[in-house]
């Protein structure tokens, strides 16, 4: 899901770091996870949506290689509770057979995710990506975001906050909660749906290698 804005992100060295697949997908398990993947050198880590807490808890810890934080249409609370609890209340085979229909599966994921523009292979590499994960999967990252509560804290390090105008599952109030912890955050708002990477990948890389060279 990160190749349209790799694509567009020259002179950066990326790593991804994907998330397991299988076992527990708590926030702490995930981050422990991440943070035993981490450069050795200097870098900046940046978190898409599910991610956010995850690089919160990473910063909290201080590693002393992190340079800055580019955090992504997320949240550090649970950003819906009453559609979390809908959602992990749908048997699996519904979540399987969602995804396994493709024409219906577009409808929602360009009202839900990639915006009214996204192109059929935007979406097409968006199914693929969602068909990959089991509902098992599916439903204990429902139930993780569900229980994330906000733990305020503070620190120093340089943080932009990349927030979508059109996002339809993270409230904008959510960066409040970023304003209230990061004492050195910027807010950059691009115009367009949730996995702002995937659909504006062009504005986001802008903007993080913008955040970079400041660094």
């Amino acid at each position: 899901m990160f190749a349209p804005l790799l694509s567009e992100l020259k002179g950066f060295d990326a790593q991804i770091i994907a998330l397991p697949d299988k076992g527990d997908q708590d926030y702490e398990r995930l981050s422990d996870h991440v943070i035993a993947r981490l450069p050795k050198q200097a870098f900046i880590l940046l978190a898409e949506s599910f991610s956010g807490p995850i690089a919160a808890r990473i910063v909290a810890k201080a590693p002393p290689n992190l340079k800055g934080v580019v955090f992504v249409a997320t949240f550090l609370s649970a950003p819906n509770r009453a559609l979390l609890s809908i959602a992990r209340l749908l048997p699996l085979s519904f979540l399987v057979n969602l995804v396994g229909q493709l024409p219906f599966a577009r409808f929602v994921y360009r009202v839900l995710f990639l915006g009214p523009k996204a192109s059929d292979d935007l979406t097409a590499l968006f199914h693929k990506t969602v068909k990959s994960l089991s509902g098992t999967v599916m439903k204990a990252r429902l139930a993780a975001i569900q229980s994330q509560t906000f733990e305020k804290q503070s620190s120093a390090v340089k943080v932009i906050y990349i927030q979508a105008s059109s996002d339809k599952l993270v409230p904008r109030s959510k960066s409040l909660e970023f304003k209230s912890c990061y004492e050195n955050l910027v807010i950059k708002v691009i115009e367009g749906p949730h996995f702002l990477l995937q659909a504006k990948p062009v504005e986001s890389a802008e903007i993080i290698a913008d955040f970079a060279s400041g660094l």
